[in-house]
Order: C-alpha cells, then sequence, then structure tokens
C-alpha cells in the first residue's frame, strides 16, 4: 500500500521497561491495548534552534534541532479484567504510570457477628484503602475499607443492605494507588493503520481522568502522555491484538454516589490525577534527558448532585473547611437480580470541598461540587479498584 492508510486499522501495544528509554517491544498478543478510535496520539517534535546571523542578506540561516519529545494521548474505555481481581490489560501500564502502586487481594469468606461496616474473618488479605465486594445472595455491595486488624475490615459507611451473612464471601481485588516512586515508564509500538510503526520509547502518564461519566454511558478513562524518542518504520504490528482478558464496559447505571458517607442523587461525576513531570536534562546523552520524574500530584473531582433542601451537609463541610471523602463505583449486572461482577470503584479518603456553586441540570438546581484529595498518613490520596 501506498497512500490510503486506514486510521480505524491502526492498534497500539504498551510495555513496561526495565531502563527508562530503552525501547521494549511486545511480546504477545496481550500487550495491546484496546484504545478508542478518536484522541488516540503519538506525535514527536524537536525543539528548532534558529541561527541569526549576517551574512549580507536578510535570508534565514539553516536551522538546527535540539532536544525530540513525544507527546500524546492514550483513551481507552473505563473496564475491569474479565478475571475477578486482576490488572485490566486496557489500563494496567497507564495505571502503573500515573500512581505507581498497584496489589491484589484473594478472595476471603468471613466468619460470624458480621455488622453493616465491620466484617469478620479467621484472616484476610485486604489493605486499607481496597474496594471490596461483598456477596450477599441478591444484595451484592461494594464498599472501601476505611480500617483493617488481622481479622476485620471496617466500612466508612454502612452496607445498604445492613449485616451480611455469616460466612459471605468477599470477593478478589485489584487496586492502584499512589506510589510515585515505583511509577513506570513505558515503550509504545504504535501502528498507524498496521502499515507504518510508531516505536515510542521513555513513555510516561502526565494526567489521567475519567470521563463521559454520565447517565446510561460509557464512561472512559484518557492519559496524557510524556517520551522521550519515537523511530518510524515500515512495519506491521508484532502480534494479532487480543483483548478477551478484559470484561465489557460497565454502563453508569445504578453507579451510586457517596460523598462524607451519603448517598448522592447526581447526573453526572469526572476524576481527575494530574502529575507535574519533570525531565532529566543531561548534554551528555544523544537524545539531551535521561528521562522524567514525577514531583507532583494533584487529584481532584467533581459532581453535580441534586440540591437538597432536607440537607446542606456538603455546604457545611466547605463553609467549615472539613474533610470530607467521596466514593463511587459502577459494574456489570449478573442475571440474577441484586448481582453484579466486573466493577470498577474509586476511593477518596480525604479532601477538601474547594467550590460549592449552585448548577443546572436540565433546569434543577444542583451543588456542583469541586473537591481536591489530599493526602493522610501518605499514599493514599486516591485509590481505584478493579473487582
Amino acid at each position: 500500500m501506498a497512500i490510503g492508510v486506514v486510521h480505524n486499522e491502526s492498534s497500539i501495544a504498551l510495555k513496561a521497561e526495565v531502563t527508562e528509554g530503552t525501547y521494549v517491544p511486545a511480546a504477545a498478543a496481550t500487550d495491546y491495548v484496546e484504545c478508542l478510535s478518536s484522541g488516540l496520539e503519538l506525535v514527536k517534535n524537536t525543539e528548532e534552534l534558529a541561527r541569526d546571523t549576517l551574512g549580507g542578506t536578510v535570508e534565514s540561516e539553516a536551522s538546527r534541532t535540539g532536544v525530540p519529545e513525544v507527546s500524546g494521548s492514550i483513551p481507552v474505555e473505563l473496564r475491569a479484567s474479565a478475571t475477578e481481581g486482576g490488572y485490566p490489560q486496557s489500563l494496567d501500564i497507564q495505571l502503573r504510570s500515573l500512581l505507581g502502586g498497584r496489589r491484589t487481594a484473594a478472595t476471603a469468606n468471613t466468619t460470624t457477628g458480621a455488622t453493616s461496616t465491620v466484617l469478620t474473618f479467621t484472616s484476610h488479605p485486604f489493605l486499607k484503602g481496597d474496594s471490596v465486594l461483598v456477596k450477599e445472595a441478591g444484595a451484592f455491595e461494594v464498599r472501601p475499607i476505611s480500617a483493617i486488624t488481622s481479622t476485620t475490615i471496617t466500612f466508612p459507611f454502612a452496607l445498604d443492605n445492613g449485616a451480611p451473612s455469616d460466612g459471605v464471601t468477599v470477593a478478589a481485588v485489584g487496586t492502584y494507588y499512589h506510589d510515585t516512586v515505583n511509577a513506570i515508564s513505558f515503550s509504545a509500538e504504535y501502528n498507524i493503520g498496521n502499515e507504518i510503526q510508531d516505536q515510542v520509547d521513555g513513555l510516561r502518564v502526565t494526567s489521567g481522568a475519567i470521563e463521559n461519566w454520565t447517565v446510561g454511558t460509557i464512561p472512559t478513562f484518557t492519559c496524557a502522555v510524556v517520551g522521550q524518542d519515537s523511530a518510524r518504520s515500515n512495519d506491521t504490528q508484532s502480534y494479532t491484538p487480543n483483548f478477551t482478558a478484559d470484561a465489557l464496559p460497565p454502563v453508569t447505571l445504578e453507579a451510586c454516589l457517596w460523598v462524607g458517607g451519603a448517598k448522592l442523587s447526581y447526573s453526572e461525576l469526572s476524576l481527575s490525577i494530574e502529575n507535574e513531570v519533570s525531565p532529566i536534562t543531561d548534554a551528555c546523552v544523544a537524545s539531551g534527558k535521561q528521562g522524567h520524574r514525577i514531583i507532583g500530584q494533584k487529584v481532584s473531582f467533581s459532581a453535580n448532585p441534586y440540591m437538597d433542601d432536607t440537607t446542606f451537609a456538603t455546604y457545611t463541610s466547605w463553609e467549615n473547611n472539613s474533610d470530607t471523602s467521596v466514593f463511587f463505583y459502577a459494574f456489570n449486572p449478573s442475571s440474577t437480580t441484586g448481582e453484579f461482577s466486573e466493577a470498577v470503584a474509586v476511593w477518596i479518603p480525604q479532601g477538601k470541598i474547594t467550590a460549592h456553586p449552585t448548577g443546572d441540570a436540565n433546569g434543577l438546581a444542583t451543588d456542583a461540587l469541586e473537591i481536591k484529595a489530599h493526602r493522610s498518613s501518605g499514599n493514599d490520596s486516591v485509590f481505584m479498584s478493579f473487582i
């Protein structure tokens, strides 16, 4: 083929790097990420070094080029793995670069004496910050863990259906969390129309955002990235992509939101995680830099809960500059009423409401909440769990 490369035949594979800036090729069909057809972009730019010299003419002198840099975005559907507690293929590399920390916990069964906020086990693998699925028959629910002992987990607010039965199963979960010391760099094999291949190295995520979380839609997660360099060749994809390890994306129905432990009615929300990334410039290397490091992180959340004339809890929290929390999740329902799987949950244990103006949703008054997360003991400002 010469001209006429079809964009919708493109594909992209992502691989964690051992050494930042050293390209790692795709090694399997499952290294590919199922991106949205609109918004995927990896662009290489080089700084133009203009030469303003005198030579008996006003014409420009030939310029030189300086440090190359790659920038772009990787948009995907927000979804869980098809394996309970597994890491989602479509998001794993990006979240490891954005947040840095990840962990899994296996399934566990409770013993006796559970309440609506405390579950008891002989022992359990869960950690503070994980969001867990309590599989009470016909009444599945997800809650974040705010405290643990070797035999108990505690929820910050009660299960809607009250205390679960003895011996209830708590599902396996995979959780990503702030630990940017261990944030990875990664390589991308970007196949444009499956005819032209860009090999991009030294990529790091500078921001990640949950978008399109509105009533009855499929939410998305878009990452902005920067990288060190890119090489282009006339090659096709190394493997035929296989995306079967991931579940279908959830539709935002029964996708509930809690702020300060109170369940709120709302129509849309968003989450933004922004990393301040600094280049390690080095005149002794050919690319002009050794890589990038994360030097700051900001987590912000917004939602539009409907105004309620029976409570002013969020307004009071804003006025008093009190801490609040945020929790929301979506899932794929099963054929059994009240049961589901493949849930995606986000937990912000502590944050400040930074704005509380009056909004409007189809003529109905809302609270246009803006919340900024902050750390408590460290590595605990935001948690994303996949169940």
